[in-house]
């Protein structure tokens, strides 16, 4: 009976300093864990290619102590969706979103191309050959693309070649966007989206006419860098390459 006793006396023991035990890490852990002070961020959830739109889903958030947080890593969602990785940087899976490896689309070097559509190309024009007709070409904006030149008989003719196409920027002698503070404002460069199987007829129509671009009348279509093949001086521009 003694031993019985004796036995449950240090079966109670031994149960009192393994709670203790337990109580004493569970106290050093949170501890431990004020002291790391433990913030949320975002890393990617899985690997992210160059030149890519980051959205909600490529993040993942994680709890990490704040001191690995340095002032060059985005730890807020807002700072990170909507930007782009860059052209030579891939973002691996698990890494925090470094403010070295993310772009605005503006910032891109190739930030024209980047609003491209499906069967887009950009076309430049120089500004210096392009009559814009009293109009005040800016980013974004819809124009129609007419193109001028000599018919048979050397008679005039007019009319639209593209419609509603999209400028993708403009670009001063200097190479600035005509938005950028050290810009003369001044247009040289249009780059606009137009579709491929306009291209070839765009680039002789430069050469042998003059190109006109004018506000689109269609701004909210859902149609854009539409051929007019209906256009009556499509026939001689079709003609020249022949």
């Amino acid at each position: 009976m003694i031993v019985k006793i004796k036995i449950i006396k240090w079966l109670i023991i031994f149960l009192i300093a393994s709670i203790l035990a337990l109580a004493d890490i569970i106290l050093v852990n949170i501890i431990s864990y004020r002291k790391l002070d433990m913030v949320e961020t975002y890393v990617a959830s899985h690997d992210i290619l160059p030149r890519s739109c980051i959205t909600e889903e490529d993040l993942q958030i994680i709890k990490v102590p704040n001191i690995y947080l340095k002032d060059n890593a985005f730890d807020k969602k807002e700072e990170i969706i909507g930007k782009y990785t860059d052209i030579q940087g891939m973002i691996p899976k698990g890494s925090l979103f470094y403010k070295s490896m993310l772009k605005k689309q503006e910032e891109l070097s190739d930030y024209p191309s980047t609003k491209l559509l499906e069967g887009q190309m950009a076309y430049s024009l120089t500004a210096s050959i392009i009559e814009l007709a009293g109009n005040t070409i800016v980013e974004d904006q819809r124009v129609d693309v007419y193109v001028a030149l000599n018919g048979n008989n050397n008679i005039p003719i007019v009319d639209k070649l593209i419609s509603n196409a999209r400028v993708l920027s403009i670009h001063d002698s200097k190479g600035y966007n005509i938005t950028h503070p050290k810009s003369s404002k001044i247009p040289n460069v249009i780059l606009l989206a137009i579709d491929e199987k306009s291209v070839e007829f765009l680039a002789k129509a430069e050469k042998i006419g003059t190109v006109k671009l004018l506000a689109s009348s269609e701004s909210y279509s859902q149609h854009e860098a539409m051929l007019n093949e209906n256009s009556s001086v499509l026939p001689f521009l079709t003609g020249s390459m022949n």
